[in-house]
């Protein structure tokens, strides 16, 4: 049986990650049964660990830098941490692998999820399935030209990801309707980012996804956010976990 959980608040876990006391104490309240819990130390990247013996199975002084884990071990739980880029866990029920990946707009764009997806095939997932978490939505999501302008210089067919936000109206424009020369329009341009791993996902046959589309942003009471912090002149906040094993 595989079992999975997006934890918020709810489960505050040190930054560091050596503490797990919170986090065990809440594993063990939703009936996980496991052994060892591996987390990452996360980079932003397009790397990932695959755990298919258990001599591979590391401490928590130890972790791995990279921001995808894979793994046919039972009674493992793996997860990642996340204050408002995209938590997806993975699953082939049949085959009983297991998959989890950190995909900020960088680790999304330079391929994690399809490594992430490639390291379970390598290990024999014929059928994955995934879930996406909470994370920060479009209409939270404002961003630069800069950043536009790399996305649709990578493929321009990206641009279906980004949108202009009217403050006023809290209603979503499409690019095409917004023109920039109008000093009137109260209009910033937005980043899909979780439409974007959705269409990663799908784009590589993944068929079944399940999408909490939950805005780490405004949801405050359940759910930390890097962003909001700062918008609150915070310096740093707290993280979400999400975990996946096979029990």
């Amino acid at each position: 049986m595989i079992k999975t959980h997006f934890y918020g608040k709810d489960c505050i876990i040190e930054r560091s990650l050596n503490d797990r006391s919170n986090l065990e104490l809440n594993l063990k309240q939703h009936n996980f049964n496991y052994q060892n819990i591996l987390l990452l130390n996360q980079v932003h990247g397009n790397q990932v660990v695959i755990i298919d013996d258990h001599s591979k199975i590391y401490g928590n002084q130890n972790l791995p830098k990279v921001d995808g884990i894979v793994t046919n071990i039972s009674k493992i739980v793996i997860g990642i941490i996340t204050a408002d880029c995209s938590p997806i866990l993975f699953y082939d029920q049949g085959q009983k692998i297991i998959g989890a990946c950190h995909a900020g707009w960088r680790g999304a764009k330079s391929g994690i999820i399809q490594a992430t997806i490639q390291a379970m095939t390598k290990l024999g997932a014929k059928n994955i399935s995934a879930k996406i978490g909470p994370m920060i939505q479009a209409e939270s999501y404002q961003i630069s030209q800069d950043f536009y302008d790399d996305f649709i210089k990578q493929d321009p067919a990206n641009q279906q990801f980004f949108s202009y936000f009217d403050i006023d109206s809290k209603q979503l424009t499409n690019l095409d309707n917004y023109q920039p020369q109008d000093n009137n329009y109260s209009a910033k341009m937005h980043f899909d980012l979780c439409q974007y791993v959705q269409k990663i996902l799908e784009d590589c046959h993944v068929k079944n996804i399940e999408n909490t589309k939950i805005d780490t942003y405004t949801n405050q009471a359940n759910y930390f956010s890097y962003r909001r912090a700062q918008h609150q002149g915070i310096s740093d906040c707290g993280r979400n976990v999400s975990v996946i094993a096979m029990q």
